[in-house]
């Protein structure tokens, strides 16, 4: 769930994973409201593989329908940022509870070092984007259970997610993420390190948030109010004056 296409891939995997980078990326920003049209003509794949692809991408919560218009991305806001905050607490104890495998172990140290290398040309260098996201997959694999592994992969690439929409809307870049550390301190077995990392990690993405949500007065990124049904008047919310825009399934306000 966190590769790139391949040539074995089917239509609708390849543009699953082409979407959900792009998501990740921010190509496709937070609370844009995007239709299958659109997403067919932007990444060149036919209707009924980005249909695919936006089905279980509405599955997972990482856009919500939109009436007429389509769909809308899921939005940074002060609820979501919090959401991921207490997610990883409660997701990435899970890493630390047994020792990997020993074939995952010594890919997890090999990767490792080629990550560390990647990030040796400057301080605070960071990898690619891609590059953080290879090695977090692979540092999930840890944990046994396969629908806790899934959620910590999905509530890390959303940590991805949330970090590249602060630097581009706010310019707060970040160091390179502790990752290679972190992959050797979960190979080897040594619970310790890896929840300070882990901790660490943690800790910081908090303090980005708050100094975001410190120097913005309005939602992070708000997504467009939604369209009117054909022959009826909008909803209003008799207790704001305000029409509510839709619900993500992840509880956040679209």
């Amino acid at each position: 769930m966190n590769r790139l296409p391949g040539p074995r891939d089917s239509l609708s995997d390849s543009a699953h994973a082409t979407l959900r980078a792009a998501i990740i990326d921010c190509q496709i920003a937070p609370g844009q409201a995007v239709s299958e049209a659109e997403l067919s003509a932007r990444f060149a794949f036919g209707l009924a593989a980005v249909r695919a692809a936006v089905m279980r991408l509405t599955a997972s919560g990482w856009i919500a329908p939109d009436g007429r218009r389509g769909s809308v991305i899921l939005p940074v806001s002060a609820a979501h940022l919090a959401d991921l905050s207490v997610s990883r607490q409660c997701l990435e104890p899970a890493l630390i509870h047994h020792a990997p495998p020993s074939d995952l172990g010594a890919e997890l140290r090999l990767r490792a070092a080629v990550h560390h290398a990647a990030t040796l040309q400057g301080p605070g260098r960071q990898a690619p984007l891609h590059q953080e996201r290879d090695l977090m997959g692979l540092i999930a694999l840890a944990v046994a259970a396969p629908r806790i592994r899934a959620w910590l992969i999905d509530t890390w690439e959303l940590c991805l997610r949330a970090d590249r929409h602060l630097e581009q809307s706010f310019g707060m870049s970040r160091d390179a993420l502790p990752l290679p550390a972190l992959a050797v301190a979960v190979a080897d077995g040594d619970a310790p390190e890896a929840t300070a990392l882990l901790e660490r990690m943690r800790h910081d993405f908090d303090l980005r948030a708050s100094r975001a949500l410190a120097r913005s007065a309005v939602p992070l990124s708000p997504a467009p109010a939604p369209a009117p049904r054909r022959g009826a008047a909008p909803s209003t919310d008799h207790r704001s004056g305000t029409t509510p825009g839709p619900r993500s399934t992840k509880g956040d306000p679209a």
